[in-house]
């Protein structure tokens, strides 16, 4: 709310080839956008912002952010690069982006398909080449040292980073850690498991919540028991472009729906009512609404040739972990691993899970009920930093950079590069959004 959708830039771009070994190898054009620092006389070292995903396009989300940044912005530049892959650099895409939140058999068979329909060397897509895609940025453009801002994927990003080029990096900030030990899919059923938990549990502690919908967890179970043994089929207008749109709701599709809502507080707020809409009135279009919000804009093609490399092979086939089997969301690395089975994989290069030892300052903000990098991911890293400060944010999501709390904090780390004397007190009264007890909103 309140985000700009456009802001000014220079925006020009770097040749770089695909495969670094190879002069000879495909030419891949990197889309670079750099926001001036309103200053005359800036501060030397700008900050590099690296999306998440994999395969969201800095220069597409870099917008929305800009409510976060714009006091950085008011005394450096702000760069953006689109990762290899996402973008304008050489996008890769397999699903059509209006149809590719769902998981059904036809989403699955596209992914599977994939490889050989897209004009690229899958092997040459992962974190580590386009890190050194960003020193190249960074040393053509002039600059220095810089300053480092990932979200989710982009702290992978910013970890590998700082492991290639120490001697680069001012000053970073990590939002929803991906930690060094992180393996996608590895412990999401857990975590989702648990952020699922949270969510009921607020919902019952919440007095409006609890009295509108008194049954939710057993409705809940009542749906998805539905679903699991009688799959609903429904058109339902599309969320984004308005077109009918044919669908068959399985448990499958249901879970990946709420782990995916489960990132978003603002729409935590609507999933009571939408899953009692789904249990009174077999009303499934809140529900679907929700995911197509969630998952657009990534370039899933970038997102499985850097994932099926990086993770894939680290992930064990049979899940042998109870507490995954117990999961509703156990099924989401099963699906990753059979489209990843037709992708190109190799050895994960080694600096991507490689331990990290660092005494750059670094600031951490972490949601308590993120399904997918909670806060325990952020602890595991800094048991390796000397020079670290970790913000937990309660009852929220995936992503805490967008108040107007972190905001301060953010400016302030970065025009000090210390993580003394910020301001933390406001991080303790932010609170998600109250819930829906129907579409006029939340109880007066």
């Amino acid at each position: 709310p309140g985000a700009q959708n456009q802001v000014d830039a220079e925006c020009g771009s770097l040749t770089v080839v695909e495969d670094p070994s190879n002069p000879q190898s495909r030419k891949i054009s990197l889309n670079i956008a750099v926001i001036r620092a309103i200053k005359r006389s800036p501060e030397p070292d700008p900050l590099f912002v690296l999306a998440g995903g994999p395969g969201q396009a800095v220069t597409e989300v870099a917008p929305a952010l800009f409510n976060t940044l714009f006091r950085v912005h008011e005394e450096r530049d702000i760069v953006l690069v689109d990762q290899r892959g996402t973008g304008k650099s050489n996008p890769l895409r397999c699903l059509d982006p209006e149809d590719e939140t769902l998981t059904d058999d036809k989403a699955i068979a596209l992914l599977k398909e994939c490889p050989e329909k897209l004009d690229a060397d899958l092997k040459y897509y992962t974190t580590d080449i386009a890190m050194q895609d960003l020193e190249r940025v960074r040393s053509a453009l002039g600059y220095g040292s810089i300053n480092l801002y990932g979200i989710s994927y982009g702290t992978r990003a910013a970890l590998v980073y700082l492991k290639l080029f120490p001697d680069r990096v001012r000053s970073i900030v990590l939002d929803a850690v991906v930690d060094p030990a992180f393996i996608l899919y590895q412990d999401a059923a857990q975590d989702g498991q648990r952020a699922l938990d949270l969510f009921f549990t607020r919902c019952e502690a919440d007095e409006a919540c609890h009295s509108t919908f008194p049954n939710l967890k057993s409705e809940f179970d009542a749906v998805l028991q539905r679903v699991r043994e009688t799959p609903v089929e429904l058109t339902i207008a599309h969320p984004v472009t308005g077109k009918p749109l044919e669908l068959t709701i399985t448990q499958a599709t249901l879970t990946n729906i709420v782990f995916n809502t489960l990132y978003v507080p603002d729409l935590i707020a609507m999933l009571p009512l939408a899953i009692h809409q789904a249990y009174a009135d077999e009303n499934y279009a809140p529900l679907i609404t929700q995911a197509y919000l969630v998952n657009a804009g990534i370039y899933d093609g970038m997102f499985y040739a850097v994932a099926c490399t990086e993770d894939a092979p680290l992930l064990p086939s049979e899940e042998t972990d109870p507490q995954s089997e117990e999961s509703l969301f156990a099924e989401n690395a099963k699906v990753f691993l059979d489209v990843c089975a037709t992708w190109p994989q190799r050895e994960p290069p080694e600096v991507i899970h490689a331990p990290i030892s660092s005494d750059v300052p670094l600031l951490m903000l972490s949601g308590e009920a993120d399904p997918i990098t909670p806060p325990w991911h952020a602890e595991q890293l800094a048991e390796s930093l000397k020079n670290d400060l970790h913000l937990i944010f309660n009852n929220m999501g995936h992503g805490n950079s967008n108040s107007q709390c972190a905001a301060k904090i953010i400016d302030k780390f970065f025009e000090s590069a210390s993580i003394n004397n910020l301001e933390t007190d406001c991080v303790e009264q932010i609170n998600p959004p109250p819930f829906f007890v129907d579409f006029s909103g939340p109880q007066p």
